[in-house]
C-alpha cells in the first residue's frame, strides 16, 4: 500500500473541465486517453442529464465528477461546478482524490442531494463507467505519483 501524500506537497491547481461526451467521442471513452493527450493532472467529467425521478416531477442534473492529483479538498472544484451548472439543473459533485490512491482514505466521495442513494451512485456510477475512469485513476497514480 502506497502513503498518503502529505498535504504540504499538494498544490490547488487549475482543473480541465470536459463533458463526458468528449471523452467518449474524442477519446474512445478513456479518460487516460484525454489526460495522456493534454497533460491534465486534474479533471472535472460533467453530465447534463434530465430523468423521472419518483416522488418528483421530472428533474435535471448536472453530474460532475472530479478526479485529481493536486487538490487537498474539493472545495475549489464544487464552487466552479456552481458557478458553471445551466439554469435549472441540480447539481450531483463527486471527487476522486488520485494523490490518496492505494491508502485507506481513497475512493470516491459523493454528496449527498436528497434523491437517494441509489439515484446518486448511478449518475456518478454512468460517468466512471463510460469514461473508464478506474483505468485513469491507476494510470494517473502511476504517472504522478499516488
Amino acid at each position: 500500500m502506497q502513503s498518503e501524500t502529505p498535504p504540504e506537497t499538494l498544490q490547488d491547481e487549475s482543473a480541465h473541465f470536459v463533458p463526458l461526451p468528449v471523452i467518449m467521442s474524442d477519446y474512445k471513452g478513456r479518460l487516460a486517453g484525454y489526460v495522456d493527450a493534454t497533460g491534465a493532472r486534474n479533471v472535472v467529467i460533467t453530465m447534463d442529464v434530465e430523468i423521472d425521478v419518483a416522488g418528483r416531477k421530472r428533474s435535471r442534473f448536472y453530474v460532475a465528477l472530479g478526479v485529481t492529483i493536486d487538490f487537498e479538498t474539493p472545495e475549489a472544484l464544487v464552487d466552479e461546478v456552481m458557478r458553471e451548472c445551466p439554469s435549472g439543473h441540480e447539481v450531483l459533485f463527486a471527487w476522486v482524490p488520485v494523490h490518496l490512491f492505494g491508502s485507506d482514505d481513497f475512493g470516491v466521495m459523493i454528496d449527498e442531494i436528497g434523491v437517494g442513494e441509489n439515484l446518486q451512485n448511478g449518475l456518478v456510477g454512468e460517468i466512471i463507467e463510460k469514461a473508464d475512469v478506474e483505468a485513469a485513476v491507476t494510470m494517473m497514480a502511476e504517472k504522478y505519483g499516488g
